[in-house]
């Protein structure tokens, strides 16, 4: 009876720890900025657009670990007003000032071809941060590739391409729509980005044919101040370098910790994927068959419910790997 008790008592840790953190609650507030109909109208590149170069306020950066989407690559940059800095506190989100822009290009590349074009640009992202409060918005690029067009609801794009493994697939790549936007970016009654967490930017990357730690570059550039801390990191997924756990836990936290956590939009499914979160506190092992299940399936019981149209074969294989080793 006793052994029952304390069994119980393990199991139940995990719900209320999230029910009691829960801060979901409320509703996101209405943009308090009015988007431009076209991507071009905010000047954010030089030359041609499509080149995405960004301007002199521009600063491209990379993630350790980056979220599945259909196997779509994505050029990120982020655009500070000038004389304005990104100020972190912690290795979790840092703070943004006004005016900062955060677009996130998805595309695929014309893999094997000599052709002008080197790749096929879906879509922008951006993020706009206005008095405190982000705004979310999506813009289509069209066929010509000479511009991308606010869009008012998701948008469906047949697309053929080549993967990272030579590998043939076709889909209809979904560009999500406003509120597809704050289904993923919501914790509690606020937008926020997900991904430039300082344990993600803590990483290595090529700059001026050099490698170079990314928070050193850029903390060098003038774009990030940076307190004494040590600074942690979030391991990529797809280093085999690394444990097996850590990878699994970087890629439930990048493609499913915005939802499922205290705060996000999945809070009531009583998982916590953040990669920070204790493994007693997550809820992972109670919720092993259903985790790996949803990943495995296409359709309305697909997770992640945004974003994706494909299963991501290495994503499944290396989840079930780290499911199997916790029993």
């Amino acid at each position: 009876m006793k052994k029952a008790i304390i069994l119980m008592g393990i199991l139940l840790i995990p719900i209320l720890f999230i029910v009691l953190n829960n801060k979901a609650g409320g509703k996101v507030s209405k943009d308090n900025i009015i988007f431009r109909d076209r991507l071009s109208d905010y000047g954010l590149f030089k030359g041609k657009i499509a080149d995405l170069v960004p301007n002199d306020q521009g600063i491209s950066y990379e993630l350790a670990s980056a979220l599945f989407t259909d196997y779509a690559e994505k050029k990120r940059v982020i655009f500070l007003p000038k004389g304005k800095k990104i100020v972190a506190s912690d290795n979790g989100l840092p703070n943004f000032p006004d005016g900062t822009i955060i677009a996130k290009t998805f595309f695929y590349p014309k893999r094997g071809t000599s052709q002008e074009s080197k790749s096929i640009l879906l879509e922008t992202r951006l993020l706009i941060n206005e008095s405190g409060q982000w705004n979310a918005a999506t813009y289509q690029w069209n066929s010509t590739q000479d511009e991308a067009f606010l869009l008012a609801d998701s948008a469906a794009v047949p697309v053929l391409f080549l993967d990272d493994k030579s590998v043939k697939r076709q889909t209809n790549y979904i560009i999500p729509s406003r509120t597809d936007c704050i289904a993923c970016h919501r914790q509690g009654d606020h937008i926020l980005p997900i991904g430039p967490k300082i344990r993600n930017l803590n990483r290595v990357v090529l700059r001026d044919r050099d490698t170079i730690q990314q928070l050193e570059y850029l903390k060098a550039r003038g774009i990030i101040d940076i307190p004494p801390l040590r600074l942690g990191s979030l391991p990529s997924y797809d280093d085999l370098n690394q444990s097996t756990a850590h990878r699994a836990r970087a890629y439930l936290e990048v493609n499913c910790a915005h939802c499922h956590n205290p705060m996000g939009t999945a809070y009531m499914t009583m998982l916590d994927l953040r990669f920070e979160s204790p493994i007693n506190e997550t809820g992972i092992w109670l919720k092993q068959a259903k985790i790996i299940g949803r990943m495995s399936v296409l359709g309305e019981m697909h997770m992640p419910q945004k974003g994706t149209t494909l299963l991501h074969e290495e994503g499944i294989t290396l989840i079930k790997v780290y499911l199997q080793s916790l029993k």
